[in-house]
């Protein structure tokens, strides 16, 4: 890692992302923070700065705005910015059942999630070819690999975020590029992830994780090159446990844990269904 180089994440202002550029500052690696406008990152850039004694720049912005992409990749080159890890962090998730998810949320949900992160690596990839080599980080989700009732567009969108990945690595393995993708369980990312827990069966299981210990693991994987990140003995085994069962019996444990035990809840509530989160819970966080 280069002393002028730099690790970009999105979504940095709370959850995975903020404690993913804590990870990288510890490692004295310089952060350019990308986050949601007064959403207090510029606390976290200055902490950053006095207490690992890094770089780090902030740039504000809304990601679902039309051509967000484009101005984070011309503002870092005006800035003359050496970006060798990029993260693809921001994202959100919902807990509503398809047919009652507000048709708007979806639209934003599938830009954020996918059309943002696509467009973004796109546009890094020629500046790290240019470089010899870098990273790619890109931050899906244990749902990827499960069918998740409530969360159907959710887990669909990080089914993509983990296809793209593998897709890519392969593609820029001859270039140095290493694409990795981050598949986080259950982790506490922000008082709205406990609101929606508190509504199913998911908040009696106890394998979620802190977003500093899921940042510590992925940093170390990403730096391993290892292909996929599942952060947590128990997600891993859970993950394995996916491969090896039945698929019905897969279904039946999800359903499970995904059964809404408060009947006071309502499928349409905003709090469940309309309220955008810039990162997610992973497994039910962006789960």
């Amino acid at each position: 890692m280069k002393s002028n180089s730099y690790a970009l994440i999105t979504g940095s202002s709370s959850g995975i992302g903020r404690a993913l550029a804590y990870e990288f500052a510890r490692l004295k690696i310089n952060v350019i923070l990308v986050a949601l406008p007064g959403s207090g990152t510029e606390n976290v850039r200055r902490d950053l700065v006095t207490n690992f004694g890094v770089k780090a720049d902030l740039l504000e912005t809304n990601l679902t705005e039309p051509g967000s992409p484009n101005a984070i990749f011309s503002w870092c080159l005006s800035r003359q910015y050496d970006v060798e890890i990029l993260v693809n962090n921001a994202g959100f998730g919902n807990l509503c059942c398809f047919e009652e998810t507000d048709p708007e949320l979806i639209t934003r949900m599938l830009s954020l999630n996918n059309h943002v992160l696509v467009a973004l690596t796109q546009l890094f990839i020629p500046h790290l070819k240019s470089r010899g080599g870098g990273y790619v980080l890109n931050v899906g989700s244990l749902a990827a690999f499960f069918p998740l009732p409530n969360k159907s567009v959710y887990a669909a969108t990080k089914s993509f975020v983990y296809t793209f990945s593998a897709s890519l690595r392969v593609e820029l393995r001859p270039y140095h590029i290493h694409v990795c993708c981050l598949c986080p369980g259950g982790t506490i990312t922000n008082t709205s992830i406990m609101d929606r827990l508190s509504s199913t069966s998911i908040g009696n299981w106890n394998f979620h994780q802190m977003p500093d210990d899921v940042a510590k693991e992925a940093v170390q994987k990403l730096f391993q090159r290892k292909k996929r990140i599942i952060p947590g003995l128990i997600n891993k085994m859970f993950y394995q446990l996916s491969l090896r069962l039945p698929s019905y019996i897969v279904e039946w444990i999800v359903q499970q844990i995904f059964r809404r035990d408060d009947p006071k809840v309502k499928t349409n509530n905003p709090q469940y269904s309309l309220r955008p989160i810039q990162t997610t819970m992973h497994f039910g966080k962006q789960l």
